[in-house]
């Protein structure tokens, strides 16, 4: 029986309302959504109560499930690669209690962990305590606690991150698998094959260029240049196959970041990425969820 589940990553639907982002996720295929500190606390200053947000996803047949990103675990986490004026830190400025809070509060299952901070200021041995520790808090609820690493910032690559979730040796850890991250950073195949699928806890697929275009910085290319699955010059199909021989694929869904999907409607984006994933789970050879690869 297939158990995996299907979740909208919200930096597809970054743009829209949280009614809308829950629409398009249901559009999309995709039974549960990610959901941000920032996005939660920004929802409560138009007036939205978390008991409405909790019964909007229930309206949409929708779950809240992963809170995404904790960036307050390590030593340090201020990035130095970011513009205040057009970004801002508050986004992974929550501490633990906060964090928390908020995650207890939407009655999340689920975290996520990053590094934020440039890769000098932090040791692995500082990585593996601080990680280990957010583990135990959010056993303590019943929570997995997911580790993502990043290209651009002090966790760069699934080798460093797989060594920290080994060392740690918490049984509700897992790694956060980005497309993106994996191919414009390390791609190291024969490691992933050697990761137990039940420790890939939930997979973000994407595709972009297959090289990076003159002039666009790593950390552009990802918030604003993510396309269609299937549609970049990324090889979707083939780590598609390979994360389901391992057993990688349990929870999954896209992460579009993009600037053109910040143009669009929650219709628009719930059926372009609907189509798109059933396009390459049927290249790959893989049984899913996203219906017919035609549009809505």
């Amino acid at each position: 029986m297939d158990k995996s589940s299907t979740i909208m990553w919200v930096g597809t639907v970054r743009s829209l309302p949280l009614r809308e982002q829950l629409r398009a996720s249901r559009l999309a295929g995709c039974d549960a959504i990610s959901i941000t500190p920032w996005h939660y606390c920004r929802w409560l200053a138009d007036g939205i109560t978390t008991k409405d947000m909790l019964l909007m996803a229930d309206d949409e047949g929708v779950k809240l499930t992963q809170l995404d990103p904790y960036a307050r675990w390590a030593t340090h986490w201020l990035p130095d690669n970011l513009d205040p004026a057009a970004f801002s830190l508050g986004f992974f400025g929550f501490d633990e209690d906060d964090f928390f809070r908020i995650g207890e509060a939407l009655k999340v299952d689920s975290m996520s962990c990053i590094i934020t901070c440039p890769k000098s200021q932090v040791s692995i041995d500082q990585l593996v305590d601080g990680f280990a520790s957010t583990c135990d808090r959010a056993a303590g609820l019943g929570w997995r606690c997911d580790l993502e690493f990043i290209p651009f910032w002090g966790l760069p690559d699934l080798e460093t991150a797989w060594k920290i979730i080994k060392t740690a040796d918490r049984d509700n850890s897992g790694l956060v698998f980005d497309f993106w991250h994996y191919l414009r950073g390390k791609p190291d195949p024969a490691l992933l094959d050697t990761i137990p699928g039940d420790k890939i806890s939930t997979v973000q697929i994407a595709d972009a260029s297959a090289k990076l275009k003159p002039g666009l910085s790593l950390l552009d290319d990802c918030i604003f240049h993510r396309v269609d699955a299937g549609t970049g010059g990324f090889p979707v199909v083939e780590l598609l196959q390979q994360l389901r021989r391992i057993g990688g694929l349990n929870r999954y869904g896209p992460e579009t970041f993009s600037g053109l999907y910040d143009t669009l409607s929650a219709e628009e984006i719930g059926n372009r990425s609907r189509v798109a994933l059933a396009n390459v789970f049927d290249k790959a050879g893989i049984l899913h969820r996203f219906g017919a690869a035609a549009a809505a």
